[in-house]
């Protein structure tokens, strides 16, 4: 019996990735990643895709003209075609087994929100990035005001039993917010309460929980990281980085607090300033 999510996503065969897909359905579910990396980035170059699950994001990428390395922590999964300017290894966001600067882009999908240690795994790709290099993280925003709200007002409601709509079943995954109108409702004063101490807050803190290891995963049931923008937009300076796009391009910088989304493009500068910033902010 597996222990731990990581040792779920490096061996099980159960469908804990996007596979089985074709080239089309890859683009429909990669899409805004892609354009996202497109829009941050000035010119292709070296690009590390962290979290590459079944490969196909790495794909994508490589027939925007990037030289893409992708990685995962099973390789078994790997099922996107084989081209030239592609490459994909086995390994951890945790250590990844790269030199320092190697890369032009570093970025993510749907994958930090997994890693036990999403700060030590930020440190790492930004290690791997050259300095004047792009950072994207792109995944969900699980303090979405606006995504509670529709838990409460669609989801809860939405083709279910009565007696799902306000008790947990045995067998119900347990989202990060809850599943039940109940869960929901308490969940939002609570999630208030997180936000605005985040916002506080001088430094970031990343909130962790309890994930739910019984496959399939769906609506980040998985998630051990409470993934949201606070904590990049106020981490990522400290780590000689500067944020240059929170939100997705287009929309209005306030809408980061209850977009479902979360969408960081952050770039490392040439000069070390971190160790000033962790001074100024003592």
């Amino acid at each position: 019996m597996y222990t731990t999510l990581q040792e779920i996503y490096a061996q099980s065969s159960e469908s804990v990735r996007a596979t089985g897909l074709s080239q089309e359905l890859a683009s429909e579910v990669y899409g805004k990643y892609v354009q996202f990396i497109n829009q941050s980035v000035s010119q292709h170059g070296r690009l590390l895709d962290v979290g590459c699950g079944s490969g196909w994001s790495s794909y994508l990428l490589s027939q925007e003209g990037y030289q893409v390395v992708g990685i995962d922590l099973n390789a078994e999964a790997f099922e996107c075609p084989n081209v030239p300017n592609l490459t994909l290894v086995s390994g951890s966001a945790m250590n990844l087994p790269f030199e320092d600067a190697s890369f032009d882009v570093v970025a993510s999908h749907q994958a930090i929100e997994h890693i036990p240690e999403p700060q030590k795994a930020i440190m790492e790709m930004i290690r791997v990035l050259k300095p004047g290099g792009i950072l994207c993280i792109v995944g969900p925003n699980l303090l979405s005001i606006g995504h509670l709200i529709k838990a409460i007002s669609v989801y809860a409601w939405q083709n279910r039993p009565i007696k799902n709509i306000f008790w947990r079943s045995p067998h119900m995954p347990k989202h990060p917010w809850g599943n039940t109108l109940p869960e929901a409702l308490v969940s939002f004063p609570l999630m208030l309460t997180l936000i605005t101490r985040k916002l506080i807050d001088s430094k970031a803190t990343f909130t962790m929980r309890e994930p739910d290891i019984n496959p399939p995963f769906h609506a980040d049931n998985d998630a051990c990281y409470m993934c949201n923008p606070i904590d990049f937009v106020k981490f990522l300076p400290t780590q000689n980085c500067v944020v240059i796009q929170n939100g997705f391009y287009g929309r209005l910088q306030w809408t980061t607090l209850i977009a479902s989304g979360t969408f960081i493009a952050a770039r490392k500068l040439i000069q070390d300033r971190s160790n000033d910033i962790k001074v100024m902010s003592n």
